[in-house]
């Protein structure tokens, strides 16, 4: 079955044999916490893409349902049992992904059962996906899902993303070294770039919560599905659809 992409969230280019990740500017529709344009699904809302190296695998973080309170709220957190999630890698950086990470859902609240497919080589691109026939990796939410090299969890977590949103002006200053990164040009004032907020900081986002998506593979796994060395370097982002 085909499904429409509708949501988006952040570009990130990955070196693999360096283990050096850069931020990038975010693709269609891209939203975080609470400001999706396109939903009113809170677990279809993606708040967060977070893409790293350990040691000779690759970590990929995908958050959704934003700023859950601790409690029933956090308790009853699941994925959308319609929903599709992907993590989407593409070499080129051209927005058409070579190959996917797909995660999905069935049945309610936390006896929810996610399958975890991938990484393959899409069926469709652009902004309709499909539900790949590959080997599934599944298991009960909450549980750590391991299998061929590859882990996965899905569960109710504290949020990761730091932000200081009502401190000074580094908060901007922040943000222009992110893009500036990421880019590799100069974004905003060239006097405000800087990766760490001033102390003392504190993290507003604090005391709340998240749903969590985490997929760990080997970077062989990885380069196999690109058709990349373990030396190369591919770009993610992060979806929601609807199946």
């Amino acid at each position: 079955m085909a499904v429409l992409t509708r949501w988006a969230r952040g570009l990130f280019s990955v070196a693999l044999m360096l283990g050096t990740v850069g931020l990038g500017a975010a693709l269609i529709h891209a939203a975080d916490h609470a400001d999706s344009p396109d939903t009113t699904e809170s677990n279809l809302d993606i708040n967060d893409l977070f893409v790293f190296n350990e040691g000779d695998d690759v970590v990929f973080i995908m958050t959704v349902s934003p700023l859950l309170t601790p409690g029933e709220a956090t308790s009853n957190a699941a994925l959308n049992s319609r929903g599709l999630y992907e993590f989407k890698l593409d070499v080129e950086r051209d927005g058409i992904a070579e190959a996917v990470i797909q995660v999905a859902a069935a049945g309610p609240g936390a006896a929810q059962t996610v399958t975890v497919r991938g990484p393959v080589a899409p069926s469709m691109t652009g902004t309709t996906s499909q539900v790949e026939a590959t080997t599934a990796l599944r298991g009960s939410l909450g549980d750590v899902l391991s299998d061929n090299g590859m882990m996965a969890w899905v569960g109710p977590s504290d949020d990761p993303f730091y932000i200081n949103l009502f401190g000074d002006e580094s908060l901007t200053s922040v943000l222009n070294g992110a893009f500036s990164a990421a880019l590799g040009t100069t974004v905003g004032d060239p006097d405000q770039q800087t990766v760490a907020f001033e102390d003392p900081a504190t993290d507003d986002l604090a005391g709340l919560n998240t749903l969590s998506i985490v997929v760990q593979l080997p970077k062989s796994t990885i380069a196999d599905a690109l058709g990349i060395g373990v030396d190369g370097t591919f770009y993610a982002w992060a979806a929601s659809s609807i199946r």
